[in-house]
């Protein structure tokens, strides 16, 4: 016979000694919360903390990659200031499973995700907490009206935070500004190393807003290439003059802050500390999606495109960049979205299944040789299901890769085709191209006009044009709140493989975008030799972004109005180009301040070295 055990009782000294501990637990918790509104902040968010494990599994969720969004807490509430302090530091970490030294915010990697609303003022208080390196923040996509000095560009709007120094960033959103943007380090390759975040702007609504797709739910997936190297060892390699200006090609891919890099792929040529991750630790979510869900996709990466596929389920870009709402497209997956650029999807089920699987492709076009060690194409679970292991890498089948190509939409604000005049005011040609040239000891070079950037020290912002160094191409627009003009820029790429250029400060409407056939021919346009471009001009449904990808041996055509007086950063985001100088700004200012005199603020000098704030009083 099967003898049954009893539970077992504790004795009274147990339950007594339990209910003290409870007690003490309860009693510092109000202690906390009476003494300062700061102290039930942090209760707030981090009472679990402090409690034993045995109250924490009731607490506990089930880790995922998707970040969920909450867009509830903000769409119909008023404007607010949201205060945040944040510490930077830097620490080893696995990313995809591979040891590497990454940064972190409050010690999180990737840093955290901002949500807030239209018209909401951010604050963030940044304390540099590394030992000597130096940090500046970009906020990107935001228009910044009026704030130049908070744009994070070094060099040209302020000089770096040193190790040990704070510095505020006081960011106000524009009322009409609502969608996808997100965050950076704009110093040093740092954002290749992992210093970066979301920053969710939702749109307030009504409760009974249309949508154009019906959708429950938000996700944030931060999508992009990553290198085992640190950025300033990838810089060195693509310098060096030995690899003829070929790009480095990424190891793997993450989706914010995750992947899953095979071990057995590592090179004995460089080694690295190696633990390769469990698929069922990558799922997007803890629970199926059986009913439309909006995910806002990010590429973060530093060199490579990315396309997006979902088993079993349908893709519909509803927004691009900054919220700008597109046509709709219904497709399996979308592509390609190169770094900096964001897309927002309503993902739908095909079948009577819930989706599966996202296969996410980096797009091979900069890729000038072979990585052993990548794999290219790879897939994540969308919920925690065990897959087989062959079933990650294999790609989709062919049926269902009906891909929506992102530089084919068009856009559905009504207002579009009124906003853009038939001509504008300004017309600028440049033209980027990446060089290797004796004169700099056959280190790869990125040119506009002639002109390769590189940081200044004090900052382009606190000076008068005059003192401004030959490493500076900023064209003049002069500008007024009465007299706001439009700009037509035209970028020419020289290059075999794609740019995406991003505009700080601006968004601005893609009227056309042109690539060559084949690499034998050159597809660049100047206006000013007559005739339109070879793709035309979209003025009655232009897209409106402020990243775009110009094409190899093409070019773009965009327009904006010059309304955000300041100096404006205009660069190829991918790291390694704009480390090497294909950069530019622009200096939207009053028309009898070309010199940019009166505009020129010492604050934006506050952290250079001493000796260069002595000189900056004598310019």
């Amino acid at each position: 016979m099967r003898r049954t055990m009893a539970p077992k009782i504790l004795g009274r000294t147990s339950i007594v000694f339990f209910i003290t501990i409870l007690l003490v637990l309860i009693g510092s918790g109000l202690v906390l919360i009476v003494s300062s509104p700061e102290s039930w902040e942090f209760w707030a968010k981090s009472k679990w903390s402090t409690l034993p494990s045995i109250f924490k599994e009731f607490h506990h969720q089930e880790s995922t990659l998707g970040i969920e969004l909450h867009p509830e807490d903000h769409i119909h509430r008023d404007t607010k200031t949201i205060t945040l302090h944040w510490n930077i530091t830097a620490d080893f970490r696995s990313p995809d499973g591979v040891k590497k030294r990454v940064y972190l915010v409050n010690g999180e990697f990737p840093g955290p995700t901002i949500e807030a609303r239209s018209g909401d003022e951010i604050v963030v208080d940044v304390s540099n907490g590394l030992e000597d390196e130096s940090i500046s923040l970009h906020w990107h996509g935001l228009k910044l009206l009026g704030q130049n000095l908070m744009d994070g560009a070094v060099g040209i709007t302020q000089c770096p935070i040193p190790p040990g120094e704070r510095f505020t960033y006081r960011v106000k959103i524009g009322d009409e500004e609502a969608g996808t943007f997100w965050w950076h380090g704009h110093a040093m390759g740092h954002r290749a190393d992992g210093l970066f975040g979301g920053l969710i702007i939702h749109k307030p609504q009504s409760r009974n807003e249309p949508r154009p797709i019906e959708y429950e739910g938000e996700m944030l997936l931060m999508v992009g290439d990553w290198f085992h190297a640190s950025a300033n060892d990838t810089q060195r390699w693509y310098s060096g003059y030995e690899h003829f200006g070929q790009e480095p090609v990424p190891d793997s891919m993450i989706i914010n802050g995750k992947g899953r890099f095979d071990c057995s792929l590592a090179v004995p040529a460089h080694p690295i500390e190696c633990t390769t991750a469990s698929y069922s630790d990558l799922a997007l979510t803890s629970h199926e999606i059986s009913k439309p869900t909006r995910w806002r996709i990010v590429n973060t990466g530093s060199l490579a495109g990315v396309s997006l596929h979902v088993g079993d389920a349908s893709m519909s870009p509803i927004t691009i960049d900054g919220g700008h709402p597109v046509a709709l497209a219904e497709g399996d997956g979308i592509g390609v979205l190169y770094p900096g650029e964001r897309v927002d999807v309503v993902v739908s089920n095909t079948v009577s299944r819930a989706p599966t699987r996202l296969f996410i492709a980096l797009d091979p076009e900069n890729f000038g040789y072979t990585n052993p060690s990548l794999t290219a194409n790879q897939s994540f679970p969308v919920t925690k299901k065990v897959y087989k292991a062959e079933e990650y890498n294999s790609p989709p089948s062919a049926d269902l890769r009906r891909i929506v190509d992102l530089s084919t939409l068009t856009s559905s604000e009504t207002s579009a085709s009124s906003a853009v005049p038939a001509a504008a005011q300004h017309t600028f040609v440049v033209y980027a191209k990446s060089q290797i040239l004796v004169k700099f000891e056959n280190e790869p070079k990125g040119f506009i006009n002639h002109t390769s950037w590189a940081p200044q020290t004090p900052p382009i912002a606190s000076m008068n044009r005059s003192a401004w160094d030959e490493n500076q191409f900023v064209p003049f627009v002069p500008s007024s709140p009465e007299t706001a003009p439009w700009v037509e820029l035209v970028i020419n790429n020289l290059d075999d493989g794609s740019h995406p250029f991003h505009l700080h400060g601006h968004s601005f409407y893609v009227l056309s975008s042109y690539m060559s056939d084949g690499r034998g021919g050159w597809g660049s346009y100047d206006p000013f030799t007559g005739g339109a471009p070879p793709a035309g001009l979209n003025l009655a449904s232009p897209l409106r972004k402020d990243t775009v990808r110009v094409p190899r041996r093409g070019h773009v055509v965009i327009r904006f109005r010059a309304d955000n007086p300041g100096l404006w950063m205009l660069h190829c985001h991918m790291g390694v180009h704009l480390g090497s100088g294909l950069a530019m700004a622009l200096h939207v200012g009053y028309p009898d301040d070309e010199e940019h005199i009166h505009a020129a603020t010492e604050a934006a000098a506050k952290y250079c070295p001493v000796g260069t704030k002595r000189a900056l009083k004598d310019i």
